[in-house]
């Protein structure tokens, strides 16, 4: 019986890093779907002077998977407290200018959202190493000691 919970105990923690690496995985494409998404409004904006509802019904159709559209639009819970404010603080100023400077403001957002992308996938390989040696690790132990 020990050797069975400690096999089921073992498994628990290799699906609580592969978890957390999907998580650390999510979190970038988070981001890269948050620049993707400021570079359609700022096309649109551009080369078809959209206005704020139609660039939301556009934002729809390109079936975004992280950035969230029922209520208002939002960024994914994958994605850091800070990048989700940063994307709210985008929408809710998007709409309230002229174009110029409503592609002056798409401009601003996408170089910040590029940093926290390029940031996240200058981290992710290392943070994801570290946590599948912390889940084998901690298997590793878990059979030793178990069984």
């Amino acid at each position: 019986m020990n050797s069975i919970s400690s096999l089921c105990l073992g498994c628990c923690f290799i699906l609580l890093g592969i978890n957390r690496v999907l998580t650390i995985k999510r979190n970038t494409l988070s981001l890269y779907e948050a620049v993707r998404f400021i570079n359609m409004v700022k096309n649109n904006i551009r080369f078809s002077s959209m206005n704020y509802d139609d660039l939301i019904e556009c934002g729809k159709k390109e079936k975004f998977s992280f950035i969230n559209f029922s209520n208002g639009v939002s960024l994914s819970e994958y994605a850091s407290e800070k990048a989700r404010r940063e994307f709210m603080g985008f929408v809710n100023k998007i709409g309230t200018t002229d174009s110029v400077g409503q592609l002056s403001l798409c401009d601003e957002y996408i170089e910040r959202f590029k940093g926290f992308y390029n940031e996240s996938a200058g981290n992710e390989k290392g943070k994801v190493n570290i946590v599948i040696s912390i889940s084998v690790l901690s298997v590793v132990c878990v059979l030793i000691l178990g069984g």
